[in-house]
């Protein structure tokens, strides 16, 4: 399958990192001859030096032949440009990143008349992801939500868990939830586990469960969640101004610092339950004045990592129990999670995420559609969670698990599956239905497409 990527900022990178780890031929596109090369030094990727909103420049990358391509430009309308003009020389479909609010009300037109096919929002999506995390410990991160009542929660375990030192078989039979440990990070190696799989201390569990579970769950392991009234948000972007209107909306107090008088101004207009408040600089003694001592969680959406970091420490200093910030760069979100405030969202992680689902959804079709419904990144792209869909083609429809019939490849768990609005974690007596969700947790390297592409057969 064919694949352009046009754009080598951050995210054309990681997309084009994790598309030629999966043999896909990737075809990079730039302005600038400097990324070009980086790009093909580091990955197997071929690339093309020129405006991707050029049709001689598409043409030079195959546009013509091409299965799918994607805009990532900085410019909103170039983006549309070069898709509009590689879906008329002959590319299948299309998808690219729009970053302005303005285009937020259009998408339906824009699909339509620009022959787009996929639509990404990342300051949206970041806002919809951090929404979901406010209110949980540094030791928890909701980490990915399959259908609408399953979740994978990213746990941190320290010596005082009562996960620690125990076999999964035994977790299992002793913690009475409805949940199943799929992955386990352990220094810089992920484990798809098995149940004589025994968890340790600094380990990082990926546990799937219900909706319904998690308080539960964050109870028994001793990680209580305090009622969010107070949220500050430092950095008002677009990003923030999403935020800050869900989070009003659910009748939380938010508290905005901006650096800009003019975006101040707006949020005022936008957000008049907000208390927005202008800083020239922010450093401890702004913090403290704006009372973020008071603030139940603390979220850092400024557009540099490093002050991200900074704001984010000094409010792990002042005692808040839940912190959120915003990251790019891998070395930062390692350096918090080494003092526990790890509950970090990357824009790039997350848009990529996305253009991987859409590009593995295309690539297999069948009459009822795609087999692949979410995609997720575990630990970094060292696995993944992905959740299919069974039609009456799988291969191990009606067979238990526990049959010697039914075989998975190796470093593959069947970790959970959604039928109807039930999760259902399978034992052995657990069968593949037509029409279930399937959820899978893979270690990267397995190129799964459909779900048959589990088996091993």
């Amino acid at each position: 399958m064919k694949v352009i990527i046009v754009g080598l900022g951050k995210t054309g990178m990681l997309l084009a990192d994790l598309l030629s780890r999966e043999n896909y031929d990737v075809t990079v596109v730039d302005s600038s001859k400097e990324k070009i090369n980086s790009a093909t030094d580091k990955y197997s990727v071929s690339g093309v030096c020129g405006s991707g909103a050029s049709q001689s420049v598409l043409l030079k990358a195959g546009a013509d032949t091409a299965d799918v391509i994607v805009a990532l430009m900085p410019s909103d309308e170039a983006n549309l440009m070069t898709c509009m003009t590689a879906k008329k020389i002959g590319t299948r479909y299309a998808a690219l990143r729009l970053q302005s609010p303005d285009f937020g009300d259009d998408k339906e037109y824009l699909l339509e008349q620009f022959g787009v096919d996929y639509i990404v929002n990342p300051k949206l999506a970041t806002a919809n992801e951090i929404n979901c995390q406010i209110g949980l410990p540094g030791h928890v991160k909701a980490e990915a939500f399959f259908s609408t009542n399953a979740v994978m929660l990213r746990i941190d375990i320290d010596k005082n868990s009562p996960f620690s030192g125990k076999a999964l078989k035994d977790i299992r039979g002793s913690f009475e939830e409805n949940m199943l440990i799929g992955a386990v990070k352990r220094g810089d190696q992920v484990f798809v586990p098995d149940g004589g799989f025994v968890i340790e201390e600094g380990d990082t569990v990926n546990i799937i469960s219900p909706h319904s579970s998690v308080e539960r769950i964050v109870t028994k392991l001793g990680l209580l969640r305090k009622p969010v009234r107070s949220v500050f948000i430092v950095g008002g972007g677009t990003t923030g101004g999403y935020l800050a209107e869900k989070l009003l909306s659910q009748g939380k107090r938010v508290t905005i610092l901006e650096s800009s008088k003019k975006r101040c101004m707006e949020l005022s207009e936008m957000l008049p339950k907000a208390e927005i408040a202008y800083v020239d600089e922010v450093d401890s003694d702004t913090l403290t004045e704006e009372g973020i001592n008071s603030a139940d969680v603390c979220v850092s959406l400024t557009g540099e990592d490093e002050k991200n970091l900074v704001i984010s420490l000094f409010a792990w200093s002042c005692g808040i129990g839940s912190i959120i910030t915003k990251v790019n760069l891998p070395s930062y979100e390692r350096l918090l999670n080494k003092v526990k405030i790890d509950i970090t969202i990357s824009p790039t992680v997350i848009s990529t995420d996305m253009f991987m689902r859409f590009i593995r959804n295309v690539t297999v079709f069948n009459e009822k559609g795609n087999d692949i419904r979410r995609i997720y990144s575990i630990s970094s792209g060292l696995a993944q969670a992905i959740e299919f869909i069974a039609y009456d083609d799988c291969k191990m429809l009606g067979i238990p698990l526990k049959s010697p019939d039914f075989k998975l490849k190796k470093d593959l768990l069947l970790a959970a599956v959604i039928r109807g609005n039930d999760l259902i974690i399978p034992n052995g007596d657990t069968a593949i239905q037509s029409g279930d969700n399937v959820i899978v947790i893979a270690k990267s390297g397995h190129r799964l497409n459909i779900l048959n592409d589990i088996f091993s057969v």
